[in-house]
Protein backbone atom coordinates (compact mmCIF):
# COMPACT_ATOMS: atom_id res chain seq x y z
CA UNK A 1 0.00 0.00 0.00
CA UNK A 2 1.52 3.61 -1.05
CA UNK A 3 1.71 5.82 1.69
CA UNK A 4 -1.09 8.61 2.08
CA UNK A 5 -0.52 11.50 -0.33
CA UNK A 6 1.57 9.99 -2.29
CA UNK A 7 -0.70 7.23 -4.11
CA UNK A 8 0.40 6.32 -7.76
CA UNK A 9 -1.52 7.67 -10.23
CA UNK A 10 -2.20 4.21 -12.10
CA UNK A 11 -3.65 2.67 -8.43
CA UNK A 12 -7.53 2.27 -9.08
CA UNK A 13 -8.04 2.50 -5.87
CA UNK A 14 -6.50 5.99 -5.26
CA UNK A 15 -9.14 8.81 -5.04
CA UNK A 16 -9.12 11.16 -8.23
CA UNK A 17 -6.98 13.93 -8.73
CA UNK A 18 -8.21 17.58 -8.89
CA UNK A 19 -8.93 18.53 -11.94
CA UNK A 20 -6.86 22.34 -12.79
CA UNK A 21 -9.13 25.12 -12.20
CA UNK A 22 -12.17 22.98 -10.77
CA UNK A 23 -13.81 23.13 -7.51
CA UNK A 24 -11.44 21.51 -5.39
CA UNK A 25 -8.58 23.87 -6.59
CA UNK A 26 -10.82 26.80 -6.31
CA UNK A 27 -12.06 25.71 -3.06
CA UNK A 28 -8.13 25.53 -1.99
CA UNK A 29 -7.36 29.17 -3.65
CA UNK A 30 -9.97 30.19 -1.54
CA UNK A 31 -8.92 28.52 2.01
CA UNK A 32 -5.36 30.67 0.87
CA UNK A 33 -7.36 34.16 0.13
CA UNK A 34 -5.50 36.89 1.90
CA UNK A 35 -9.08 38.43 2.51
CA UNK A 36 -10.06 35.47 4.87
CA UNK A 37 -7.03 36.66 6.98
CA UNK A 38 -8.67 39.18 8.85
CA UNK A 39 -11.79 38.11 9.73
CA UNK A 40 -12.49 37.13 12.95
CA UNK A 41 -14.49 33.38 13.27
CA UNK A 42 -18.02 34.83 13.17
CA UNK A 43 -16.98 36.68 10.33
CA UNK A 44 -15.31 34.04 8.64
CA UNK A 45 -18.21 31.46 8.97
CA UNK A 46 -20.48 34.04 8.04
CA UNK A 47 -17.93 34.88 4.87
CA UNK A 48 -17.94 30.98 3.94
CA UNK A 49 -21.07 29.83 4.36
CA UNK A 50 -22.16 30.02 0.53
CA UNK A 51 -25.51 27.54 0.27
CA UNK A 52 -28.46 29.68 1.24
CA UNK A 53 -28.57 33.27 2.91
CA UNK A 54 -26.80 34.40 5.47
CA UNK A 55 -28.05 36.88 8.12
CA UNK A 56 -25.44 39.33 9.74
CA UNK A 57 -27.18 40.53 12.65
CA UNK A 58 -24.55 43.31 14.66
CA UNK A 59 -23.96 46.41 16.41
CA UNK A 60 -22.54 49.69 14.20
CA UNK A 61 -18.78 49.51 13.74
CA UNK A 62 -18.80 45.75 13.76
CA UNK A 63 -17.87 44.92 10.40
CA UNK A 64 -21.06 44.46 8.66
CA UNK A 65 -19.65 45.83 5.53
CA UNK A 66 -16.68 43.76 5.62
CA UNK A 67 -18.77 40.73 5.89
CA UNK A 68 -20.87 41.43 3.32
CA UNK A 69 -18.75 42.69 0.65
CA UNK A 70 -15.96 39.67 1.47
CA UNK A 71 -18.39 37.77 1.05
CA UNK A 72 -19.31 38.69 -2.31
CA UNK A 73 -15.16 38.58 -2.91
CA UNK A 74 -15.00 35.24 -1.87
CA UNK A 75 -18.26 34.34 -3.96
CA UNK A 76 -16.41 35.58 -7.53
CA UNK A 77 -13.19 34.30 -6.40
CA UNK A 78 -14.47 30.74 -5.93
CA UNK A 79 -16.53 30.86 -8.79
CA UNK A 80 -20.11 30.67 -7.29
CA UNK A 81 -21.11 32.76 -9.30
CA UNK A 82 -20.45 36.07 -12.12
CA UNK A 83 -20.54 39.60 -10.77
CA UNK A 84 -23.60 40.16 -12.89
CA UNK A 85 -25.59 37.62 -10.93
CA UNK A 86 -24.84 39.01 -7.51
CA UNK A 87 -27.65 41.82 -5.88
CA UNK A 88 -26.03 43.69 -2.92
CA UNK A 89 -28.53 46.51 -1.58
CA UNK A 90 -27.62 49.40 0.76
CA UNK A 91 -28.85 52.80 1.65
CA UNK A 92 -26.56 55.13 0.91
CA UNK A 93 -24.45 56.16 -2.53
CA UNK A 94 -21.38 56.59 0.28
CA UNK A 95 -21.80 52.89 1.31
CA UNK A 96 -22.32 51.72 -2.36
CA UNK A 97 -19.11 53.58 -3.31
CA UNK A 98 -17.11 51.83 -0.42
CA UNK A 99 -18.88 48.50 -1.07
CA UNK A 100 -17.45 48.61 -4.70
CA UNK A 101 -14.22 49.73 -3.59
CA UNK A 102 -13.69 47.27 -1.32
CA UNK A 103 -15.17 44.35 -3.67
CA UNK A 104 -12.57 45.95 -6.52
CA UNK A 105 -9.76 45.99 -3.91
CA UNK A 106 -10.13 42.13 -3.24
CA UNK A 107 -10.80 40.59 -6.27
CA UNK A 108 -9.55 43.15 -8.83
CA UNK A 109 -11.91 45.09 -11.57
CA UNK A 110 -14.11 42.11 -11.85
CA UNK A 111 -16.49 44.60 -9.93
CA UNK A 112 -17.16 46.88 -12.73
CA UNK A 113 -19.47 44.50 -14.41
CA UNK A 114 -21.55 44.19 -11.08
CA UNK A 115 -24.72 46.31 -12.38
CA UNK A 116 -27.00 45.36 -9.25
CA UNK A 117 -24.55 46.50 -6.33
CA UNK A 118 -25.89 49.88 -5.17
CA UNK A 119 -28.45 51.74 -3.61
CA UNK A 120 -32.20 50.63 -3.47
CA UNK A 121 -32.92 53.92 -5.91
CA UNK A 122 -30.48 53.40 -8.42
CA UNK A 123 -31.05 49.75 -8.06
CA UNK A 124 -34.62 50.46 -8.70
CA UNK A 125 -34.40 52.91 -11.34
CA UNK A 126 -32.36 50.14 -13.15
CA UNK A 127 -35.18 47.58 -12.75
CA UNK A 128 -37.81 50.65 -13.88
CA UNK A 129 -35.88 51.55 -16.92
CA UNK A 130 -35.19 48.06 -18.29
CA UNK A 131 -39.00 46.77 -18.05
CA UNK A 132 -40.43 50.42 -18.31
CA UNK A 133 -43.16 49.28 -20.24
CA UNK A 134 -44.93 46.94 -17.88
CA UNK A 135 -45.53 49.83 -15.53
CA UNK A 136 -46.49 52.18 -18.85
CA UNK A 137 -43.56 54.21 -18.29
CA UNK A 138 -41.40 55.04 -21.33
CA UNK A 139 -37.74 54.04 -20.45
CA UNK A 140 -36.15 57.42 -20.56
CA UNK A 141 -38.86 58.87 -17.68
CA UNK A 142 -37.35 60.96 -15.50
CA UNK A 143 -37.84 61.39 -11.92
CA UNK A 144 -38.69 64.32 -10.22
CA UNK A 145 -36.80 65.92 -7.18
CA UNK A 146 -38.42 68.20 -4.84
CA UNK A 147 -37.09 71.15 -6.65
CA UNK A 148 -38.20 70.10 -10.13
CA UNK A 149 -41.82 69.15 -8.42
CA UNK A 150 -42.22 72.60 -6.87
CA UNK A 151 -40.76 74.83 -10.20
CA UNK A 152 -43.19 71.86 -12.48
CA UNK A 153 -46.01 73.14 -9.49
CA UNK A 154 -45.23 76.54 -10.32
CA UNK A 155 -45.44 75.94 -14.01
CA UNK A 156 -48.97 74.59 -13.63
CA UNK A 157 -49.61 77.63 -10.89
CA UNK A 158 -49.14 79.97 -13.53
CA UNK A 159 -50.58 78.28 -16.32
CA UNK A 160 -54.02 78.22 -14.64
CA UNK A 161 -53.83 81.41 -13.34
CA UNK A 162 -53.99 80.63 -10.16
CA UNK A 163 -53.21 82.52 -7.11
CA UNK A 164 -49.54 81.17 -6.03
CA UNK A 165 -49.91 83.48 -2.28
CA UNK A 166 -53.02 82.03 -2.07
CA UNK A 167 -52.02 78.04 -3.12
CA UNK A 168 -47.82 78.62 -2.52
CA UNK A 169 -46.07 75.82 -4.26
CA UNK A 170 -43.63 75.00 -1.80
CA UNK A 171 -46.23 73.49 0.15
CA UNK A 172 -47.87 71.08 -2.37
CA UNK A 173 -45.37 68.63 -3.43
CA UNK A 174 -45.76 66.43 -0.66
CA UNK A 175 -49.59 66.05 -1.25
CA UNK A 176 -48.51 65.99 -5.52
CA UNK A 177 -48.72 61.80 -5.72
CA UNK A 178 -52.40 62.16 -4.32
CA UNK A 179 -53.44 65.73 -5.74
CA UNK A 180 -52.47 63.69 -9.64
CA UNK A 181 -55.30 60.86 -9.51
CA UNK A 182 -57.87 63.14 -7.81
CA UNK A 183 -57.13 65.96 -10.37
CA UNK A 184 -57.56 63.08 -13.15
CA UNK A 185 -60.73 61.74 -11.63
CA UNK A 186 -61.52 65.32 -11.64
CA UNK A 187 -60.68 65.68 -15.25
CA UNK A 188 -62.40 62.44 -16.38
CA UNK A 189 -65.77 63.40 -14.39
CA UNK A 190 -65.77 66.79 -16.62
CA UNK A 191 -65.33 64.64 -19.95
CA UNK A 192 -68.09 62.55 -21.38
CA UNK A 193 -65.83 59.20 -21.17
CA UNK A 194 -65.88 57.89 -17.53
CA UNK A 195 -62.54 57.09 -16.11
CA UNK A 196 -60.70 53.27 -16.06
CA UNK A 197 -60.27 52.00 -12.62
CA UNK A 198 -58.03 49.15 -11.83
CA UNK A 199 -58.81 46.85 -8.65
Amino acid sequence: MAEPGKAPRHDPQAPPMPQPGGIAARARAAALAPYLQDLNPEQRLAVETLEGPVLVLAGAGTGKTRVLTTRIAHILATGRARPGDILAVTFTNKAAREMKARVGTMVGQIVEGMPWLGTFHSIGVKILRRHAELVSLKPDFTILDQDDQIRLLKQLLEADNIDEKRWPARSRPTKFPTARPRALLAAAARSSTPPIRSG
